[in-house]
């Protein structure tokens, strides 16, 4: 009875790696220059101004807390998408700085974007959740919902 598991287990290892392959693996391949590797953070197949931001999860016994480094983004470009059970962030900034100094003129663009969708390990309280921004990091404070008490029904 185990080799049979096994055998199964390997069959949908196989089929799972194939799949991502030829989402991920060669798509990826095809849209990068030959000899180009991805930058940190950097999502397959998107220029490198689309970045996603390190986020760490935490769950406490009453809430969940998710923390993201974005550095440079102001806070009123930061957008926050959040359902019963999933987490989206995004942002995007521009900007240029022009400089004129003795017969030349210097101007200079930025553009960036984060984006990042995370499902939550519990449903929460999007009503009173929090979130602030200092110093490059995002802090996202979700209450946990109440779990009603089970309810054991008879047949009848």
């Amino acid at each position: 009875m185990v080799d049979a598991w096994e055998e199964e287990f390997r069959r949908f290892h196989d089929m799972m790696n194939r799949m991502f392959e030829e989402l991920w693996i060669r798509p990826t391949r095809r849209l990068l220059a030959p000899g180009r590797a991805m930058l940190p953070g950097e999502r397959a197949g998107l220029p490198a101004e689309y970045r996603e931001p390190s986020v760490d999860v935490v769950e406490t016994d009453k809430e969940v807390i998710a923390t993201a480094d974005m550095p440079g983004i102001e806070k009123q470009d930061i957008k926050i998408n959040l359902t019963e059970n999933r987490l989206e962030i995004s942002a995007e900034t521009k900007r240029e700085e022009k400089r004129e100094e003795r017969g030349y003129i210097y101007r200079e663009r930025s553009r960036g974007a984060y984006y990042r969708a995370i499902s939550l390990p519990t449903s929460i309280d999007t009503e009173n959740s929090k979130a602030t921004y200092r110093n490059g990091i995002l802090e996202i404070r979700m209450p946990k919902m109440e779990v009603k008490e089970r309810k054991t029904l008879t047949v009848e």
